[in-house]
């Protein structure tokens, strides 16, 4: 027998915009699998029984792991989630009805798509080919833009780089948003800023604060230590661009005429050496003045 602690209607409407929706797509059909069976034991529990025990207990779930039950006033409570109606009767066990959806520990990308506001992020995560790596035992410290963040991007950026000819650019970016380790603000806070600390990217970003706030390379940490079983999130205010030479930057900023004429002097390589090298860069519109 089982007994369910299941979530009403109104609890998964509490849940973040969108996020019951993305949920229930294929993709992430193995954390939907993780966050069910998180409100199922395999054992036959009315609410006289649980409340005959001594509370507050750990109850073993199907995940294998524990939820705290407890009491709230005349109500059971399950982590975070009241019952309001125990006891609904099934041939093989016992429902009890839940005011809110209860979560498991989740990883780092079981996190960001549990929250509702990293859909692009997930997805670039996805189209990059790190999902398996950041689901990986790590640990790691991830430097979380949100999609507003990736909304300041420039149009047509973020379609870009999700685009398979330019994965190799997206990985760059994304891995320059992780740290190898366990970084908490505690031990930001504990260091002698500004620091500069380097990426799974192998290039450095600069860890400063202004005021109480933690700033990397200029992005503001708006939500410090999100715990994940494999690491920390902090969430930031934009996308973290790693530095490129200066072909790589022409290109990107759209500079079409002069690096055609760059590939054709035959100066790719010796713009994309170690330099320091300073270019004045006619934009487009110069080249169509001559």
């Amino acid at each position: 027998p089982f007994t369910v602690f299941a979530p009403n209607d109104a609890a998964f409407n509490k849940l973040p915009d969108g996020v019951v929706a993305d949920l229930v797509k294929p993709e992430n059909k193995a954390t939907l699998s993780k966050i069910l069976q998180y409100h199922v034991t395999a054992q036959n529990l009315t609410s006289t029984a649980i409340l005959a025990m001594a509370l507050p207990i750990n109850l073993t779930m199907l995940t294998s792991s524990n939820t705290i039950v407890s009491k709230n006033g005349a109500n059971l409570k399950v982590n975070d989630g009241v019952v309001v109606k125990p006891d609904v009767y099934a041939t093989n066990g016992i429902i009890h009805v839940l005011d809110s959806v209860i979560l498991p520990a989740l990883d780092i990308v079981e996190t960001a798509v549990t929250n509702g506001a990293f859909k692009t992020l997930v997805t670039a995560i996805r189209a990059a080919g790190l999902e398996a790596t950041l689901k990986g035992t790590g640990p790691f410290t991830v430097f979380a833009p949100t999609d507003a963040a990736f909304n300041k991007l420039p149009p047509g950026t973020v379609a870009d780089l999700l685009k398979p000819e330019n994965k190799d650019k997206l990985v760059r970016i994304l891995q320059y948003h992780v740290l190898g380790g366990r970084v908490s603000s505690a031990d930001i806070n504990g260091m002698t800023l500004p620091v500069q600390v380097n990426t799974v990217a192998n290039v450095q970003v600069i860890v400063d604060k202004n005021g109480n706030a933690i700033k990397v390379n200029g992005a503001t940490v708006t939500t410090i230590d999100v715990s994940n079983t494999n690491g920390l999130i902090h969430v930031i205010d934009q996308v973290l661009l790693p530095p490129t030479d200066i072909v790589q930057t022409a290109t990107d900023q759209k500079f079409t005429t002069l690096v055609t004429a760059i590939t054709a002097a035959d100066l790719v390589t010796a713009l994309k050496g170690t330099g320091p090298l300073t270019v004045f860069a006619p934009t487009d519109a110069a080249f169509k003045k001559l």
